[in-house]
């Protein structure tokens, strides 16, 4: 963010999975941040490390929005019901990644490397589902190309998509497990070691999940068209990095050579897709990276504009974290200027 004068820069939910991960991103990144207010909903009294140095978490109760230029939400529906509204009142721009906002029609859902003009002037800025953040990056040179007539998605989900206990779940249970002990499932129905849970969220619709529907919603409102997008996410024993088998049926012709061309120069991809040596994507190849691994890239036999695809990424990263620094880099020109006051006053 070469040229923007330093920021002043609230994290709600700063002692959680995505809030770390999002402190760490900003110093990868270089963002200037002069000041720091990580908030926290409850648990606060407790501190982070930014910059080198140890922050005291705030309650985010009675905050004094003012004091900050852009706040990062990283916490549930409600706290982002109650708070943001407040904060971008105040003149805060608020980077949401809870999912109350997404499918609000006067508050942008943004990828930047899809839809970042998208933002506008808004003050609240929701960030997708992690699961949906990868699959349009991967989807919209072909949908720029070729055009999208169907989409069928199979999700491979890490554990740490529902949070810190679920991976110190998976963990016990594991250790359990080969040591021949029972222990009765906690974070999730069932068992996740050593199982696979052929559901993400809570059953809705026609009974598909509420994971699967924002796949479907979110993609559309993204790419500004309906798309017929179905989804069966499951839930897998990996700690980080969501998989995705896709099937695409393109509306005009495009050849696969196409496609690896196009994924090969398409902003936040890495193509992985040499299977003569058997160079795929994996969760643990995208673990801690930015970019989403797109491989197997290989033609329907049985439809002429089909196609399938294999694209994971960092659910913590370009998942969440990575794509809501991402969406503040996007808004530099807010704070090119000279501070007079606070921003956006």
């Amino acid at each position: 963010m070469r040229g923007v004068r330093p920021l002043r820069v609230a994290v709600l939910g700063a002692t959680g999975l995505v809030g770390q991960t999002i402190l760490r991103i900003l110093e990868e990144r270089a963002v200037p941040v002069s000041d720091l207010v990580p908030l926290a909903t409850e648990g606060h009294g407790r501190s982070v490390t930014f910059q080198g140095r140890s922050w005291p978490v705030e309650a985010v109760e009675g905050m004094d929005w003012s004091r900050v230029d852009v706040a990062f939400f990283a916490a549930s529906n409600p706290a982002s019901e109650r708070y943001a509204p407040l904060a971008a009142a105040a003149g805060v721009t608020v980077i949401d990644k809870s999912s109350h906002f997404r499918m609000d029609p006067a508050v942008p859902l943004v990828v930047p490397e899809v839809n970042g003009d998208a933002v506008g002037d808004s003050r609240i800025i929701a960030s997708p589902n992690c699961s949906t953040i990868q699959l349009v990056v991967a989807l919209n040179p072909i949908r720029q190309a070729a055009g999208l007539e169907r989409v069928l998605v199979s999700t491979y989900q890490a554990v740490s998509g529902t949070g810190r206990e679920a991976m110190e779940t998976l963990d016990r249970e594991t250790r359990a497990r080969l040591a021949g002990e029972e222990v009765a499932p906690s974070t999730y129905p069932t068992h996740i070691a050593f199982n696979v849970l052929p559901y993400c969220d809570r059953f809705g619709d026609l009974d598909y999940t509420g994971e699967e529907w924002k796949l479907t919603r979110e993609s559309a409102k993204i790419f500004a068209e309906p798309i017929p997008l179905s989804a069966t996410a499951v839930r897998v024993p990996v700690l980080v990095s969501h998989a995705e088998a896709v099937y695409v049926e393109t509306r005009e012709p495009i050849s696969v050579e196409a496609v690896r061309d196009l994924l090969a120069r398409a902003p936040g991809v890495r193509l992985v897709d040499d299977p003569a040596r058997g160079l795929v994507p994996t969760p643990e190849m995208a673990a801690g990276q930015d970019d989403v691994l797109v491989g197997r890239i290989r033609r329907d036999p049985f439809h002429p504009r089909g196609l399938h695809l294999f694209v994971v990424a960092d659910n913590l990263r370009k998942g969440a974290a990575t794509n809501a620094v991402q969406i503040l880099e996007s808004l530099s020109e807010r704070w090119l200027a000279p501070a007079r006051g606070h921003a956006g006053a």
